[in-house]
């Protein structure tokens, strides 16, 4: 009997004990099913998530290149809070400047990066276009005052008897600035003006950058802008679009150029700091990243590894000179990751098919069903680089309905009349999609990794956005 009660106050003593601690429990989390079933995405790409950094935004800082003879000119877009940061080289259109490429550069700095945005040499250095004394400090290489038709980009040769007023085979900064003020009308000839239309409202996707008028820099455009025929003002690029000629197509040298400004940043950390002190102990030079759109997505793929081929002369030994192309690598082992906004595929800028086998770094490429440039490129040609490269971290975004304009991350306008246009879900879907990116690529984020494993961005899009994996 004793034995018996001793079992039995043992096992209430033991039951008590339990229910207590079952009481003080707390529940195990749920899984994170991002990518599972019909579960919500942890992340949902129709609001891209905000960052929680405080930004500064610093512009013209200077960074003399002797080798170049030139200084170049950047944006430092960082976190306020101290630490240590992921670099991104965000590569501007051509036609465009870094002031106004910094949308998405901002968006990523508020998320724990430093991003810095040079101006390339084919900015639009003011409303209007470049002026001559800056195209002399670009193509001016002997510094004699004049342009030799060699000189020049191959964009620009093809107009060289038409900007060479006196035919004397050279050009002068009064023939070229003469050229600037020139309209429709012919040599010196003013065109008539027309009666100036009711004004509208933008149409969604519709840039004031756009509408400029005839000026220099329209030899240097970016070819990988939309061609969207707008009532009243003639067809998009390629198309009439009132100027006359179809844009020029990409430069094999001036990729070469823009690519030798980012290594020039890369190059110089510490000249950077001391023009912007507040950059101190914040670069992780370890984690960069090159990111790029149009003309910039052609710079970064040149960076991260696509061979190009240049044209050079060679002299044989009888003193004959010959062109012949000599295939170039101005891959950067710094750079770790690429992100592709509308990007350059095969037979422009010294580009082959044959010159994505070298790209192995991971990679994203974004484009879309209205993507298309005026000499008839689309989302097709712009999935080349995905589809060439190397297999293993590559992602490619594509957005039904979007156009160029979507990728540029142009800051929102007020149209015409002062009405606001409507919001883009389009660009909630690139913020995520290249923030994932940097996450995964440059921080190794394992959330951000298993996003552009799944299938959130599809899903909650409704297919209008898929991301696809080699």
């Amino acid at each position: 009997m004793f034995w018996t009660r001793i079992a039995a106050v043992a096992f209430a003593t033991l039951i008590i004990g339990s229910m207590s601690l079952a009481q003080d429990a707390k529940p195990e989390p749920a899984p994170d099913k991002t990518t599972e079933g019909d579960a919500k995405p942890s992340i949902d790409p129709n609001k891209a998530p905000e960052g929680k950094f405080k930004i500064v935004t610093v512009s013209e800082i200077k960074l003399k290149d002797e080798a170049r003879s030139k200084e170049l000119s950047l944006a430092a877009i960082f976190p306020e809070e101290a630490g240590k940061y992921p670099v991104i080289l965000f590569s501007h259109s051509a036609g465009s400047s870094n002031d106004r490429s910094l949308t998405l550069p901002q968006y990523w700095a508020a998320h724990g990066f430093v991003v810095l945005v040079p101006n390339h040499a084919d900015a639009r250095q003011r409303r209007g276009g470049m002026n001559a004394d800056q195209m002399f400090e670009q193509y001016d290489k002997d510094k004699d005052g004049k342009l030799s038709k060699e000189e020049l980009p191959e964009q620009i040769q093809a107009f060289f008897e038409t900007l060479d007023s006196d035919g004397d085979g050279f050009l002068t900064k009064e023939e070229m600035s003469s050229f600037g003020g020139r309209g429709r009308g012919g040599r010196g000839q003013q065109p008539e003006q027309p009666e100036k239309p009711k004004e509208e409202p933008n149409k969604p996707g519709e840039d004031d950058f756009d509408m400029l008028g005839d000026s220099l820099d329209s030899f240097i455009e970016d070819p990988a802008e939309p061609a969207q025929p707008q009532p009243g003002r003639g067809q998009g690029r390629g198309q009439g679009r009132g100027r006359g000629f179809a844009p020029a197509p990409l430069d094999a040298k001036i990729g070469i150029d823009r690519v030798a400004d980012l290594k020039l940043i890369l190059d110089n950390a510490k000249a950077l700091i001391e023009a912007e002190p507040r950059l101190k102990d914040k670069l992780d030079l370890e984690k960069v990243g090159v990111a790029g759109h149009n003309a910039g997505a052609y710079t970064a793929e040149l960076i991260g590894g696509a061979s190009v081929n240049v044209e050079e002369t060679v002299k044989a030994e009888d003193g004959t000179e010959s062109k012949e192309l000599k295939s170039q690598n101005l891959l950067d082992k710094r750079v770790k990751s690429i992100l592709a906004l509308s990007p350059a595929g095969a037979d422009q800028g010294g580009l082959t098919k044959e010159s994505f086998k070298t790209l192995a770094l991971p990679m994203m490429t974004m484009t879309g069903s209205d993507d298309t440039t005026g000499e008839g490129q689309d989302a097709k040609w712009k999935k080349q680089p995905f589809e060439l490269a190397q297999g293993g971290g590559k992602y490619h975004v594509y957005i039904e309905g979007a156009s160029n304009w979507t990728f540029g991350g142009a800051q929102p306008r007020m149209g015409r009349g002062g009405q606001q246009q409507p919001a883009n879900p389009s660009a909630e879907w690139v913020k995520t999609s290249s923030l994932m990116f940097w996450n995964a690529t440059l921080k190794g984020d394992e959330e951000a990794k298993k996003w552009l494993q799944g299938d959130s961005l599809k899903e909650a899009t409704e297919g209008k956005a898929i991301i696809e994996r080699r």
